[in-house]
C-alpha cells in the first residue's frame, strides 16, 4: 500500500509522527505532501476547469493531483489552527474544481483524517474541512480522528497511540471508524439546531439529539458531488441571460 500524507503546517512535528507511524504499523510506503512548501494561488473561480479546461493558474496543484493519483490511501494528517484547517489547506480546498476530471479515478481510493488540537475549547471546524477536502476530491473517509496534541511529540502518547492504533486496524481491515459525537452519516463533528432537530452541516442528515438519523442526507457525496457540477455549469448560462439586469443592479447602486 502507497499512503499520501497531506499535511499543511511549517512545523515537522505530530502531523509527521502520526503520518509515519500509521505507515509504519501498517508496512506501507509512505509519501508526505507539505502543502506549506507549495505554490498554491487563490482560485479565480473562472469555471474554466468545469468544462474541460486546463487551469490557467500556473501553480503547484496540478502536482497535487499527480500525487493524489499515485496513492492508494490518501491520509489528512494536519492541525488546527484558530479552529479551522491551516491556511493552505484551505487554499488547496478551494482549487478543488480541478477534481473533475480525477473523480472517479479518485473515487475509488480510500482516505482519512488525523487532525491534531491544542485546546478542547478550540477545535472549532475544522475537522469538516479536513473532511470535505477529501470528499471533493470523491473520497469517502473511513475515519475522522481527533488527537489532542499540542507539543510536538505529543502525538505519540500512549493515549494517543491507542488511537492510532484504531486507526490504522481500520484501514487495514477498509472499515468504517465512527466515534462518539460524529454524525453516523459522513462524520461530521458540528451541527446546527433546525426545526426542533440537528443537522449535519455536511452531509445535511436531519439527527435527533443523540445523534440518530431521522432523515439521511447526500450532500457532498460522490452522486451528489457530479449533480453539483452540472448545476455549477449551468450558471454560465444563467449569467448570460441576467448579465443587462445584473449591470443595471450595478449602476442603480454605483458600484
Amino acid at each position: 500500500m502507497k499512503i499520501l500524507a497531506l499535511t499543511g503546517t511549517k512545523r515537522k512535528g505530530n502531523s509527521i509522527l502520526a503520518a509515519k507511524y500509521i505507515a509504519k504499523k501498517l508496512n506501507a510506503e509512505l509519501d508526505i505532501l507539505n502543502v506549506t512548501e507549495l505554490k498554491i494561488e487563490p482560485c479565480k473561480a473562472c469555471y474554466a476547469c468545469l468544462f474541460g479546461q486546463e487551469c490557467m493558474i500556473d501553480d503547484d496543484v496540478n502536482f497535487v493531483f499527480s500525487k493524489l493519483l499515485e496513492a492508494d490511501f490518501v491520509l489528512i494528517s494536519s492541525a488546527i489552527y484558530w479552529l479551522d484547517a491551516t491556511g493552505m489547506m484551505k487554499a488547496l480546498l478551494d482549487r478543488m474544481f480541478m477534481a473533475l476530471p480525477h473523480m472517479k479515478e479518485l473515487s475509488r481510493k480510500k482516505g482519512a483524517v488525523i487532525y491534531f488540537y491544542g485546546f478542547e475549547e478550540l477545535r472549532g471546524w475544522g475537522a469538516n474541512t479536513y473532511n470535505i477536502l477529501l470528499r471533493v476530491l470523491g473520497i469517502e473517509p473511513l475515519a475522522i480522528l481527533p488527537i489532542h496534541a499540542a507539543l510536538p511529540g505529543e502525538a505519540l502518547t500512549e493515549e494517543n497511540v491507542k488511537k492510532l492504533d484504531l486507526l490504522a486496524e481500520a484501514i487495514r481491515k477498509e472499515e468504517r471508524l465512527k466515534l462518539d459525537g460524529q454524525c453516523p452519516v459522513c462524520l461530521s463533528e458540528v451541527f446546527r439546531a433546525k426545526e426542533g432537530k440537528l443537522e449535519c452541516t455536511v452531509c445535511r442528515s436531519k439527527l435527533t439529539d443523540d445523534l440518530q438519523v431521522v432523515e439521511t442526507g447526500d450532500v457532498l457525496s460522490y452522486d451528489w458531488m457530479v449533480k453539483h457540477y452540472g448545476v455549477l455549469r449551468g450558471f454560465k448560462e444563467k449569467f448570460i441571460e441576467q448579465r443587462e439586469v445584473l449591470a443595471r443592479l450595478r449602476e442603480k447602486y454605483g458600484v
